[in-house]
Order: C-alpha cells, then structure tokens, then sequence
C-alpha cells in the first residue's frame, strides 16, 4: 500500500478516538464457528441490531442451523424478512456455504477445524462458496478467537473516509493491512469499534 506509514499512523489515530467513546464490550464466548458464519453472513454491511433481530427469528423458525441449511432461499427471504438489506445474497450465502460444509465435514460442523493451524482454517473458510473476506474473518475472530479482521464495503468506506486506507484499496488490500498493523489483542477491540461507529451512524 502506497504511504504505508502515513495510513498506520491514521489507523492508530482513528482507532484511539474511537476507543475514548467508550470500552468495547467483551467478546461472545457461546458462539461456535458455526453460528459465528451465520452471524457473520447476518451481519455485513447492516448494524448489529438488525443481525440480532434476524438471528433470533432464525432461532424462533428453525429447530437448528440443519434446517437453515435445507430451506430455499425463498423460505429464508420470507422468513427474515424482504426489506433485509442484501436479503438475497444472504440467502444465497446461506444455502450455498452450509451445504458444501455439510458435504465437506460429513456433518453441519466446524468443529474439526478447531484443530488446524490459522492458515489451514482460513484456505478452508475461504474456499466455501459465496464467502467474503468479513464472514470468513468474522468468523475466525468471533467463532474461533483468532487474528482476523472483517471488513466489509461500510467499513471500508469508513476508512477511506479517515485516510486509513488508499481510495482505490479493496477490501482484501484494507483487511491485510489492518491485520499487519494491529496488534493480536486489539484485533477484536477494533472491531468493535468500528462496528459501534457505524451502528452509531445509522440510528
């Protein structure tokens, strides 16, 4: 990335303004890898509160992430509702990647993949059909407590906005950016954060 420097001193500043507006709170801890991809494809480019609503219709109409699986996108379009934003791609997602994990893993599971390395589980996560960068890093970073940072069209918006990241970078380019010039432990603070300001943005 031209001006590297210039982009990771933004970055820092950013980063420590939106940390003053308050602690991020604490990170899920009942949330297997399987239920943070479905968050994760829930959540994109939409605020937590609408993922939250979403997850829990899901709840109330399905019996388990199985019957998710095998529903066709239209059930799922009407389930959760036709003015949810992306509703369609998120249908696709849903349909597309839980079914070549069932076929994958012999089972609707992640949790084989608890036991590989970091670069192992994330060629995994994105070899899935419909996977973008932000459901596969959300779900390493809140499924599997790893080093990943999801980034998504609003976020990258944000940072160009901020002069974190070029006008040109893709969100591959900005997820690997951030990632190399985040620390470990403060890869899930900002998120947080982030997700906070842009939740904030669209009250």
């Amino acid at each position: 990335m031209k001006n590297a420097a210039k982009h990771a001193d933004n970055l820092r500043s950013l980063f420590k303004k939106l940390l003053k507006e308050g602690k991020p709170d604490p990170r899920p801890a009942d949330l297997t890898p399987l239920r943070a991809l479905v968050m994760g494809i829930l959540s994109f480019d939409t605020t937590d509160n609408k993922a939250n609503q979403a997850i829990k219709i899901i709840d109330d109409v399905f019996v388990d992430i199985n019957e998710l699986r095998v529903a066709t996108e239209l059930e799922v379009i009407q389930i959760i509702g036709p003015r949810y934003p992306q509703i369609e791609q998120r249908a696709l997602m849903f349909r597309e990647t839980l079914n070549q994990i069932f076929e994958k893993e012999h089972t609707l599971s992640l949790d084989r993949i608890k036991t590989l390395g970091k670069k192992e589980v994330r060629a995994f996560l994105k070899e899935l059909p419909e996977m973008t960068p932000f459901v596969e890093a959300y779900t390493m970073l809140i499924g599997l407590e790893s080093t990943a940072v999801p980034v998504d069209e609003s976020t990258l918006a944000m940072l160009r906005e901020h002069d974190v990241v070029e006008a040109d970078s893709t969100i591959e380019d900005t997820q690997k950016f951030l990632e190399a010039n985040l620390k470990a432990d403060e890869i899930y603070d900002f998120h947080f954060v982030i997700r906070r300001a842009l939740f904030n943005r669209k009250k």
